[in-house]
């Protein structure tokens, strides 16, 4: 079976968005920190309920 190359994406809720240029997801103890290829840090509160290969998604459980 082949894995779709396509970014995953990120489902926060109601709201889904591209990590297209994300290349780390850091867990720590008050939520994850996103960290893109330009250096670029974006705190999310929550924590991962599911990665999803198949369909290249990551759930957030707020």
């Amino acid at each position: 079976m082949c894995l779709d190359p396509g970014h995953f994406h990120l489902v926060l809720g109601d709201e889904e968005r591209t990590l297209q240029h994300v290349t780390s997801i850091l867990a720590g103890k008050e939520g994850l920190r996103l960290i893109d290829a330009f250096g670029k840090i974006e705190n999310i509160t929550g924590a991962i309920e599911e990665i999803d290969l198949l369909n290249r998604r990551i759930v957030i459980a707020a």
